[in-house]
């Protein structure tokens, strides 16, 4: 089966083409592109890993997304994209958690993983990973942050609340992969089960900061 897997939920747009032969999943192509207008730079990043691994998106068996946490217009991307790929392909949708991609590549190296992305607004998303499951998605201040056991922390979170955040484990040096979304990473991570479109839901876990701005304007208000 040929996948095709991207994030936008982060500055980075990731996209990967990968093969699933026999249970083992092989990354063919894999391209990532810092850019401001995930719009824009997605489809282009989608068409170059293709011919990167010399293949056509009529061959896609899987469109695999992330939908987040990460930004709210970057996962709605995500998302639509998606559908519209599926819809014009044929391919079955799947979905993937950003925080699973991330701790993907770092559960190689270690068992307990704490992934952490920079929410703004002083805030992370955090979810911890292990060889037992996953733990529930937090968004918290990173002083609030807490994990026993000293896991490896990983993810932009880490690298910007660093001082706060080494208290709770090992956090690789800044320029580490590990602290990237990797498409990849979803590729590693993801449930490739089949969901119908209206079931590819984003993981906002909070409120919108459109939303937050209109609670906070009366003038805004209907």
């Amino acid at each position: 089966m040929l996948i095709l897997a991207f994030d936008t939920s982060t500055p980075v747009v990731a996209v990967a083409v990968a093969r699933t032969d026999g249970g083992q999943r092989e990354v063919l192509a894999e391209i990532s592109v810092t850019a401001r207008g995930a719009s824009e730079a997605l489809l282009p990043a989608v068409h170059a890993a293709l011919n990167l691994a010399g293949e056509e998106l009529s061959a896609v068996e899987r469109v695999l997304a992330g939908v987040g946490p990460g930004t709210f217009t970057g996962i709605r991307i995500a998302a639509s994209t998606a559908r519209a790929l599926s819809l014009g392909t044929g391919a079955a949708l799947a979905g993937n958690s950003t925080l699973a991609a991330l701790a993907a590549p770092a559960l190689s190296v270690s068992s307990d993983v704490l992934a952490v992305l920079d929410a703004k607004r002083g805030e992370v998303f955090a979810q911890r990973f292990s060889d037992g499951g996953a733990g529930e998605i937090d968004c918290l201040k990173p002083e609030e942050l807490f994990a026993e056991g000293g896991p490896l922390v990983v993810g932009d979170g880490a690298v910007r609340y660093r001082d706060a955040l080494s208290r709770l484990g090992r956090i690789p040096s800044d320029g580490s992969p590990l602290h990237r979304v990797t498409a990849a990473g979803h590729v590693l991570s993801a449930d490739l089960s089949p969901v119908e479109a209206g079931d590819l839901v984003p993981i906002y876990v909070r409120q919108p900061d459109a939303e937050v701005r209109r609670d906070l304007n009366p003038w805004s208000r209907p």
